[in-house]
């Protein structure tokens, strides 16, 4: 990724022929991405982009989970999204099954395709069916027990994925009843009955944002995280024109 952006950064100095296909399409989905004016002027300026651009393979791939900026070209993204949405592309299932589940409030078609996208490679997808399967496992005490097959490096990065700043501009919406009353009902104070918060020497764990906190039993971490991704989930496509 950080040679692709190399590309993108020197492209007035590069010859685009020289460059393998696989590259081109990587550049391409990164500026459909980023604007999708700008997309349609780059299948315009070079052969090459646009030939990539009359392929299913591409909108089957393409990121689309970051592009929010829609506004001004409404119908052209519509088109754009539904094309990939049509042709299967996880990330754009995805997008759709997270706005059928805070919006439309359907709860079972929404996790539905959020759980499909996760079998189809979504690893955002992936977390957020594999949290909501654990966060659903709450018994009557308040305790949960499904625990997913994550590694807590990956709950981390994850984490800090839906909480960062470009997945974080879609809030004039409520947040669907469900979560709030998952929030109210997982104990997060479990651990302090636990043996693990009694530990005399506690081992500390650092995260991927540079804080730490103290190391817990798996018991204590997917109840705490379960009550966190609660807390944490939102909507990422609140602003998409919507239309199948």
């Amino acid at each position: 990724m950080e040679k692709l952006l190399l590309v993108i950064g020197d492209m007035e100095n590069l010859n685009l022929d020289s460059l393998p296909h696989t590259m081109l399409d990587q550049i391409l989905s990164k500026v459909a991405t980023n604007n999708i004016r700008d997309f349609g002027s780059a299948r315009v300026a070079f052969p090459g982009f646009n030939a990539i651009g009359r392929e299913d393979y591409f909108y089957r791939s393409t990121n689309l989970i970051f592009l929010n900026n829609w506004i001004e070209e409404v119908n052209d993204v519509r088109i754009f999204r539904l094309r990939c949405y049509h042709l299967g592309n996880p990330k754009v299932i995805y997008l759709r099954g997270m706005y059928e589940l805070f919006i439309f409030h359907l709860v079972d078609e929404g996790r539905e395709k959020i759980h499909l996208a996760g079998e189809r490679g979504c690893l955002l997808a992936k977390y957020v069916d594999g949290m909501m399967n654990l966060a659903f496992s709450i018994d009557d005490r308040g305790l949960v027990h499904n625990y997913p097959g994550f590694t807590r490096e990956h709950v981390d990065r994850m984490s800090h994925m839906i909480t960062s700043w470009k997945l974080s501009g879609h809030w004039d919406y409520d947040k669907t009843e469900m979560f709030l009353s998952l929030l109210e009902r997982i104990d997060a104070n479990f651990s302090y009955a636990c043996w693990c918060y009694k530990i005399e020497e506690p081992v500390f764990v650092v995260f991927i944002d540079g804080s730490r906190t103290e190391w817990r039993c798996d018991h204590c971490f997917w109840q705490y995280a379960a009550w966190s991704f609660c807390d944490e989930i939102h909507l990422t496509a609140r602003d998409w024109p919507i239309g199948d």
